[in-house]
């Protein structure tokens, strides 16, 4: 019997970021309009692809390498190429850097297929030379005709489109980012144990581990009485770990083993951190403050936007360990105060990054990729 649902192919990188951002929106879309589209998820291989398939979600494995290397990239163009083709997808959604470098530079040469593109936020951050600045912004112009949609995460990002006419008005769609709310159970019960700091984010540069364990050398110095957990994969890691021995910090920051259930994680700390150059609406912040905990970022692009400063946590200068440190100290001397802060991020969550709006917002856009023209995406679009 054919199959007559819109088929989208929702394209990521690895598969722990396919499981953590896409898979559970994805999972309830397929529900939601059952008989009229089928959601998919394409990944490299990795142990969240049983997790995925074990819960009814379709998964292509297609190894797409995270190089800039032209011969991978070639690799990962022509893996995704034969997985739209052998599909007969209708849609391809784009995520993250290399798949959205890749899937738009096949989209010159594939009119047929509707191409969405989501900016996860714009690879512009706090410490982003002029000339590389310069060099992004071109390429995003060259891209411009090659999507239908292209959905941001951030306001700020909309509003640098609109400055340097990346796209027209209306290929433009805000998503921002949501959760679902019920994985995250906040629990107020006041904890006896050192006050626990935790960091979910990749052992990158981005992450910026390094003004982390320079803020935490300076606390140190003041108190040990406080944990730091940090979770995350990358090729940074063992540099971390030096880091941490280097400094004298090995009783005070444990790294977590990675793991996927992350409510469980968020439960065993009581403050969340983030130390980013730059963000989309992290989930890194949204996903603590759902769980009732409040939060400390950098004050950089995409963080700013995710939380409410001196309410929800605290924002601090990318460039100051002792700042971050005093922040860090505050909440130790504060844990009544620090209650009542994670109450107000765990409303600000509610009220701000539930999964029901994104998922109305995708389901329109997606049935919308049957006609040959953009359609109105009402509140939508920004």
């Amino acid at each position: 019997m054919k199959d007559n649902r819109l088929k989208i192919l929702e394209v990521c990188t690895v598969s722990s970021s396919a499981y953590a951002l896409v898979f559970h929106r994805a999972h309830a879309l397929n529900q939601r309009h059952a008989g009229k589209m089928r959601v998919d998820v394409l990944c490299s291989a990795g142990s969240e692809v049983t997790l995925m398939q074990e819960q009814g979600m379709n998964v292509v494995v297609e190894t797409m390498h995270r190089s800039l290397n032209p011969l991978q990239l070639a690799r990962s163009a022509w893996n995704l190429r034969r997985a739209i083709k052998y599909g007969g997808y209708d849609a391809v959604h784009l995520h993250f850097g290399i798949p959205g470098l890749v899937g738009r530079f096949l989209a010159f040469f594939d009119s047929k297929t509707v191409w969405i593109y989501q900016s996860h936020g714009y690879s512009i951050a706090e410490n982003t030379g002029s000339l590389a600045r310069k060099a992004y912004i071109l390429i995003e112009k060259v891209l411009k005709k090659t999507v239908r949609y292209s959905l941001f995460q951030l306001r700020e990002d909309m509003e640098l489109a609109r400055e340097h006419q990346l796209l027209n008005e209306s290929q433009m769609v805000f998503l921002g980012n949501g959760i679902n709310l019920n994985r995250f159970v906040p629990d107020f019960t006041p904890r006896q144990t050192p006050t626990t700091f935790g960091m979910v984010a990749r052992f990158e540069p981005i992450k910026n581990h390094v003004l982390l364990l320079d803020a935490v050398e300076l606390l140190a110095k003041k108190t040990r009485d406080f944990k730091v957990k940090l979770i995350g994969q990358g090729y940074l890691q063992a540099e971390v770990i030096a880091a941490i021995q280097q400094k004298g910090l090995a009783d005070v920051v444990e790294i977590v083993e990675y793991s996927n259930d992350m409510p469980a994680f968020y439960q065993s700390i009581d403050v969340g951190l983030l130390t980013s150059f730059a963000e989309g609406i992290p989930r890194a912040l949204i996903e603590p403050m759902a769980s009732g905990k409040p939060v400390i970022c950098t004050d950089v692009k995409g963080s700013r936007e995710a939380i409410i400063d001196q309410k929800t946590g605290f924002k601090t200068p990318i460039d100051s360990p002792q700042a971050l440190a005093e922040h860090m100290h505050w909440f130790i001397k504060n844990p009544e105060q620090r209650q009542q802060m994670g109450k107000a991020a765990h409303e600000h969550a509610k009220q701000q990054f539930s999964e029901e709006r994104i998922l109305d917002i995708l389901g329109d856009l997606y049935l919308s990729c049957t006609s040959s023209a953009p359609v109105g995406m009402g509140e939508a679009t920004a």
